[in-house]
């Protein structure tokens, strides 16, 4: 027998007679039961009714019809099959993306107000004090510049977070004390040492290593002003014999000491 047969199709008040090869009866067969469908069911997808995905297994001819259909499209080729129309879909989803954001009356105020509005740098108080001693002529964007590249290589050079390390710097460096001169009237005066708060211990701490940076070799500030950092963060930094002279003093003078 031939590989063609004959289906016949029965209407009511006559009979029509159709013509399918068996090739053509199995593309028409999913569309039959779609039609069939209840009104109230979901309209499948455009993709599905294309290129319905109701195989059970992928064949070596399935694959190599997609890659040709790949190498025809990738070409500039029209799609003009199943396969190639299937896959031009695939990569134009945005045409089917019918959720979209909306805003509302009182996001677009907000929008309004802060389109303009000018977004202040992040203030970190140490790094505040140390750009603020850089400064010179009023030109703190410069300064700041300075001390950003110069935490930026202690990150790369150590891989921590360069504030907590300069942080830590400030810490160890300060001194505790200092003493000052008290003019008793008479004809010695006397030297008295005192405690030093949080924000002069730093300030001294960032003087000298300002000082040390100042004494490196590199032609760029950020630069030295990173090697001493590290220098001082190890203990290495000639500030720390700055602060044993001062406690050294002040020990000498702890008997004129108020309490």
């Amino acid at each position: 027998m031939s590989s063609i047969f004959r289906l016949g199709a029965r209407t009511v008040g006559g009979s029509v007679f159709r013509t399918f090869t068996q090739s053509s009866y199995r593309a028409a067969a999913p569309l039959a039961v779609r039609f069939k469908s209840s009104p109230a069911a979901t309209t499948p997808s455009l993709t599905a009714q294309i290129f319905p995905m109701d195989k059970d297994t992928i064949t070596e001819k399935d694959v190599d019809e997609w890659i040709q259909s790949l190498q025809r499209l990738k070409n500039g080729h029209t799609p003009d099959n199943a396969t190639e129309i299937y896959i031009d879909e695939l990569t134009r989803p945005e045409e089917y993306l019918k959720q979209q954001f909306e805003a509302s009356e009182q996001q677009l105020q907000e929008q309004q107000t802060f389109e303009t509005a000018r977004i202040p740098l992040a203030s970190i108080p140490v790094v505040d004090n140390v750009v603020n001693l850089i400064m010179r002529n009023g030109k703190k964007s410069q300064a700041r510049k300075i001390v950003a590249r110069a935490l930026y290589l202690i990150y790369l050079k150590m891989r921590v977070d360069p504030v907590i390390v300069l942080e830590e710097t400030l810490e160890k460096l300060g001194p505790l004390t200092n003493t000052k001169v008290v003019k008793t009237g008479h004809a010695k005066n006397i030297i008295r040492p005192y405690p030093l708060n949080e924000r002069q211990r730093r300030r001294y701490a960032i003087l000298w290593i300002l000082d040390g940076a100042a004494k490196k070799k590199s032609s760029d500030y950020s630069v030295r002003l990173a090697e001493e950092i590290m220098s001082a963060h190890a203990g290495k930094s000639s500030g720390y014999e700055k602060k044993a002279s001062m406690h050294k003093v002040s020990i000498a003078q702890r008997a004129y000491i108020n309490i």
